[in-house]
């Protein structure tokens, strides 16, 4: 659906803007077409809203209604196509009813030849409908005569079905009567899990788009790699940008066609255990025996396997016995759902206007998020349950996130939103180390509290559970994944921050110098950019605050071995041969993580005071604590603690070995709230402390003061600290499997007798009899669950006077690095200095310099220094065009050269000054005010001659613009610049 609108949009966008106006928008705002994405979409933040204003007045749009009526117009072709194939696979000639003509094969009446001679055959068939359940709206049966195979297939719509019975199954009958019970029955199955529906659906939707959506996709491309070949600048960059969308094309092609066939043999799989379970035999299921294959027959064979619609017939056959496959997460679905849940996000990003830089980004990724964890999320839930239930291999996740995750790096890499036009790769490609490491820790979370919820849920059902612990899995998953969208991705193609200009603002905006810190204050300038978002963001606190907090309520239930089997066990083993018995409800002891944040907590509390005897050392006067010192000050606090809770995490990991991750972020926020109680208290006795001394100097318990720098660090320590936590207990996790794979392994290779050819064996020991003190336990879980919602409650950002947030000096110019905005070569400046001047820029100039000659004119009549009427009628006209062409000029995107635009800006003050000085002295009759500014304006004249030769010799020869627009100095797809230059 999303692929058709896009191509939809594209062509229509294209037609609707044949010269690429939009192109020449960007390029007049100097993005180059050999840069990144990152490099072009930084000329536009330059640029600010003047190229938006270019867009908005010569871009012509196309009307929103026509893509709308095109798609509209393309799934009525595929509902017509939905409605016909049935009457297409039934038609007259191919099929009759079992009560039909004879069969062109052997009979199957007694002497008759018909189909179903004595009504014997419809008996059978009439039989396996009340099986399956299907008595009180039984399908219609056919056979098809010329169709020589023993198998038969579904057909319908909307709850009218047909089940068509091939000739030589009809045929086989009474050779194999269990065999035809098994392929009916298989059948009937897939109407009773009401799949055909959607199965024709797809199918219908796929060939329109193959149809219709395609080939017009492969002719526009086509024209577009015509017309880029007009262009040697540009071209280039077009062509691979149209290789960059026919790779996308074909990608988006197989991943949709490998979704549908693991949609489709998951479906086989289950029509064959319903079949099973209504008394077909397993023998049917008997296929070719398989040859044993090498490794590389066998990958091979794997591999083509992904692509076909119906399950080998061993895997079928293994099915049957053991249906553990169905439970378990595939690596195929994870890596097909991540590509295409990125690039259909793109792909809707770039339909919805304005989504990119709106409000609607955040509910579209929430969106995306939910859709992309779902997945995974719900085939861990299930393999979980039942590896706890029937005694297996719990799943750890940990696979399931890494493919996720390469899934979302090859949806990021196909879209090439980070790559730019010129590269395969961005300049930075492990920045998307991020993506896999999020979904790992997600998903291994996700795992974790699944078995915690497993062995100790006591209700009903598990569903309330389970929705809880997806819901926290999306939250989280949606939290980082619009974090990645908006800010994370540019990572990839570099540092978008300049951390000079930022310092600079710091310096500016704080009272107070930071002598011999300087260092400090430029790594906190180069963190900001990356630390304001997330502060800013109130899901941060409470996605972290699920993540230990959730699990923690797990302990509020007695442990018990012997605890009745709950409902919801007997529910899901019912049929098992034996007593039922649930999943013990073991969870380990609290004591461990709660004595590792204890320890993590005295670590934080010593580093703070570190932190406060270092800052005493080089303390300030008091009217300058509240600047930059604070700012140092809060910095080295927030070190200290983040990295006392990742280090807690990182060892609690590392040495448990159930619900490690669970444990692991349960002690980082446990300590992590421990440590900021420590900060509170310290900061409250600040000045009676001696030699610790940090924003104070008088003894006074003052709570109020540190505790508006307590909610500052907030956010970052109980929301971003425990992320980095979470990372650092994979670390820990990581670390404890290869230890204990070094430690296997060295027991295996050591010449110890008991260590050659026998094992060790353990006896486990049995913990002895422990009361257990449920409700200390319980009044821990709610202090500790009240304490950080009320302080999640309380955070807050610093705010101005008036309420709203504070602002910086900080201009654009100071944010954007020069670095990240390459010069461009010279043929690109003369494309980007004939944009410039083809919309807009000529016209400026034109007018600047034509009042100014206007004044130079008339300042050679005798009259001009002379007659105050004369200078009133002939020059201050020209003087107030002046100032509004400079004005204008204000509102214009720069010139791409930024020594011409330092010279054109110099201009601009000098005309808006000379200017102004001539309106107000002819009015006031100020003959030296007046004078200087028709000096100013000679001289105003010589540079702007000089300017213009400039920028004529730097503009690339053009033709004259066409009527109603300027013409484009581009040709091919606009999507490629113009697409970078809309992103923020």
């Amino acid at each position: 659906m999303t692929s058709s609108a896009t191509v939809t949009d594209k062509i229509v966008e294209s037609i609707a803007d044949p010269r690429n106006i939009r192109v020449g928008c960007a390029l007049a705002a100097g993005a180059d077409p050999d840069s990144d994405y990152l490099g072009i979409a930084l000329t536009t933040v330059r640029a600010g809203d003047a190229y938006q204003n270019c867009l908005d007045r010569f871009v012509p749009s196309a009307a929103g209604w026509v893509p709308v009526v095109v798609l509209g117009a393309l799934l009525a072709a595929a509902g017509g196509l939905y409605w016909m194939l049935p009457r297409w696979k039934g038609r007259r000639g191919r099929v009759v009813p079992v009560e039909g003509r004879p069969l062109d094969g052997p009979g199957e009446g007694p002497g008759d030849g018909r189909a179903d001679g004595g009504g014997e055959l419809r008996a059978v068939l009439d039989e396996l409908v009340e099986v399956a359940g299907l008595s009180g709206r039984p399908p219609r049966f056919v056979i098809a005569p010329a169709e020589v195979t023993a198998s038969a297939v579904v057909f319908g719509r909307l709850r009218r079905y047909a089940v068509c019975l091939h000739g030589g199954l009809v045929a086989r009958r009474r050779q194999d009567p269990e065999g035809f019970r098994a392929v009916v029955l298989h059948e009937l199955a897939h109407i009773r899990n009401r799949d055909v529906d959607v199965t024709y659906a797809t199918v219908a939707l796929w060939r329109v788009f193959l149809v219709a959506v395609l080939p017009a996709y492969l002719v526009w491309i086509a024209l577009d790699l015509r017309s880029s070949a007009a262009s040697a600048v540009l071209g280039p960059a077009e062509r691979l940008g149209m290789a960059h969308e026919l790779v996308l094309s074909a990608a988006m092609i197989a991943f949709v066609h490998l979704a549908r066939a693991d949609v489709l043999r998951t479906r086989e799989t289950y029509a064959d255990l319903d079949a099973r379970a209504w008394g077909a035999d397993a023998g049917a299921w008997r296929g070719p025996g398989s040859v044993r294959a090498s490794g590389a027959r066998r990958l091979w064979g794997a591999f083509v396997a992904l692509w076909r619609t119906h399950p080998s017939w061993d895997r079928r056959v293994a099915s049957l016995s053991d249906p553990r496959e169905l439970f378990a997460p595939h690596a195929g679905t994870l890596f097909v759902a991540g590509a295409t849940s990125t690039i259909v996000g793109d792909q809707m990003a770039d339909l919805l206007p304005g989504v990119r830089q709106g409000w609607a980004l955040g509910p579209l990724t929430a969106l995306l998020a939910g859709l992309i964890a779902a997945i995974p999320g719900v085939a861990l839930w299930r393999g979980v349950a039942r590896a706890v239930l029937t005694g297996g291999r719990v799943p750890s996740g940990l696979r399931a996130g890494w493919w996720l995750g390469v899934g979302l790096v090859v949806g990021e890499l196909l879209t090439s939103t980070t790559s730019g036009s010129t590269r395969w790769l961005p300049r930075h490609p492990e920045a998307f180390a991020l993506l896999i490491v999020m979904s790992v820790g997600i998903l291994c979370w996700t795992a974790q509290y699944a078995e915690l919820s497993v062995r100790s849920w006591r209700g009903r059902t598990l569903r309330p559970a389970m929705l809880l612990g997806l819901a926290a899995t999306w939250a989280v998953f949606a939290l980082w994944y619009a974090w990645w969208q908006s800010e994370g991705h540019v990572l990839t193609m570099g540092w978008a921050y300049s951390g000079t200009g930022i310092r600079e603002a710091l310096e500016h905006d704080l009272p107070g110098t930071v002598p011999g810190h300087e260092g400090a204050l430029s790594a906190i300038a180069m963190a900001l950019p990356v630390l304001l978002p997330i502060g800013a963001d109130p899901m941060m606190l409470w996605a972290a605050a699920l993540l230990w907090l959730l699990p923690l309520l797990g302990w509020l239930r007695r442990r018990s071995r012997d605890a009745a089997t709950p409902r919801w066990v007997r529910s899901a083993l019912r049929g098992v041969s034996g007593p039922v018995r649930g999943p013990a409800v073991l969870l380990p002891p609290l004591r461990r993580p709660l004595y590792a944040a204890g320890t993590g907590a005295l670590v934080c509390w010593a580093g703070i005071v570190a932190v406060m005897a270092s800052m005493h050392t080089w303390q300030p006067p008091v009217d300058r604590r509240y600047g930059t010192y604070l700012l140092v000050f809060l910095a080295s606090v927030l070190i200290v603690l983040v990295c006392g809770t990742a280090v807690t995490a990182a060892l609690t990991a590392a040495s448990t070995a159930r619900f490690p991750l669970l444990l692991a972020l349960v002690a980082a926020g446990t300590t992590a709230l421990f440590g900021l109680a420590g900060l509170f208290l310290l900061g409250s006795f600040d000045g009676c402390l001696g030699p610790l001394n940090t924003l104070s100097s008088t003894c006074h318990w003052l709570p109020g003061g540190i505790w508006s720098a307590t909610k500052i660090l907030l956010p970052l320590v109980l929301g971003l600290g425990l992320f980095v936590s979470a990372a650092a207990a994979l670390l820990g996790m990581g670390a404890r499997r290869v230890g204990r794979w070094a430690l296997r392994r060295g027991r295996r290779t050591a010449r110890d007798p008991l260590a050659v050819g026998q094992a060790v064996r353990r006896t486990p020991r049995r913990p002895g009899p422990r009361r257990e003190r449920v409700v200390a336990r319980r009044v821990w879980v709610g202090v500790t669950c009240g304490a950080v919602l009320a302080l999640n409650a309380t955070a807050i950002l610093p705010r101005g006077d008036d309420g709203r947030p504070a602002r910086a000096s900080l201009t654009k110019e100071q944010l954007v690095p020069r670095e990240a905005i390459p010069a461009a070569s010279p043929q690109v400046l003369g494309l980007q200095t004939d944009a410039w001047l083809r919309l807009g820029g000529r016209n400026l100039t034109g007018r600047f310099g034509a009042e100014v000659l206007g004044i130079v004119t008339a300042l050679q009549d005798k009259s001009a220094l002379t007659d105050r009427g004369f200078a009133a009628r002939r020059i201050r006209p020209h003087c107030i065009a002046v100032e509004r062409v400079v004005t204008e000029a204000g509102r214009y995107l720069p010139l791409p050269d930024p020594r011409a635009q330092q010279r054109w800006a110099r201009l601009q003050r000098r005309g808006a000054q000379a200017g102004a000085d001539c309106r107000r002295a002819i009015a006031e009759g100020r003959f030296p005010v007046f004078t200087k500014a028709m000096r100013d304006f000679l001289g105003i004249t010589e540079a702007t001659t000089e300017l213009l030769g400039l920028i004529a010799a730097q503009a690339a020869p053009g033709e004259p613009p066409a009527a109603g627009g300027p013409a484009q100095p581009s040709s091919g797809t606009p999507n490629r610049t113009a697409g970078a230059a809309g992103a923020p």
